[in-house]
């Protein structure tokens, strides 16, 4: 199991899927968890920057501080474009304090992959 989620892009492809099906549902079909919707969106972009460091960290040549500004940057504009797609595409509206959310848990999963993983 380690292997698969260090050695193989497909964790960070799926939870990007996975990210994708849940915020765009129209908001009748959409899972409402009392009171947790920015803690939601912080924990799927948390898991968002750290499935994609992990792997990144591997594959690709910069250094640790270029990774983490490509998971801010990429987390964040994910979860800003998700909320213009549920304004534009769904029955739900676009929230800053979602897309606040989304890029607040970018930043703690892109720090949670530059630390030493525990299965190594």
């Amino acid at each position: 199991m380690t292997h698969l989620l260090t050695k193989s892009i497909l964790p960070s492809i799926v939870w990007t899927v996975i990210i994708f099906v849940l915020l765009a549902m129209n908001s009748k079909n959409s899972i409402h968890i009392l009171g947790l919707d920015k803690l939601v969106h912080f924990i799927l972009f948390l898991l968002f920057s750290l499935f994609w460091g992990i792997y990144l960290r591997q594959f690709i040549k910069i250094d640790e501080a270029g990774i983490f500004l490509l998971l801010v940057i990429s987390g964040s504009g994910y979860g800003m474009g998700m909320e213009y797609y549920q304004q534009y595409f769904t029955n739900r509206s676009f929230s800053y304090w979602d897309g606040l959310a989304d890029a607040i848990g970018s930043v703690a999963g892109a720090w949670a992959a530059k630390k030493k993983p525990l299965w190594k």
